[in-house]
């Protein structure tokens, strides 16, 4: 026995949708600017450390301060981490023995 059943839907459903919709958005943006503010706290700690400080986790001040330009909806972390990479393949590189070939 075969039970079809009648579905209804009713004239607020797609209003009902979109706020759904702008409520995801917004709770995305919220989440996104919170994400932004802690990384931008984190790029005053640093900005804050002394010289030699930075050095010891393979930053300059100059790096910081580029960090710290970046727009307020880019990863200014990214700047710093990129940075700190390239320092120290640079320095496994310069430590290696001469190749031949």
């Amino acid at each position: 026995m075969s039970v079809y059943g009648e579905t209804r839907t009713t004239s607020t459903a797609p209003v009902g949708t979109a706020l759904a919709h702008f409520l995801l958005q917004a709770a995305g943006l919220a989440v996104k600017a919170a994400r932004a503010i802690e990384r931008r706290r984190a790029l005053n700690q640093l900005g804050q450390m002394e010289d030699h400080m930075l050095r010891d986790i393979g930053l300059t001040r100059s790096d910081v301060r580029d960090a710290a330009s970046e727009p307020l909806w880019r990863d200014a972390t990214q700047v710093l981490v990129t940075r700190s990479v390239e320092r120290r393949v640079a320095a496994r590189l310069r430590a290696r023995p001469g190749r031949m070939g």
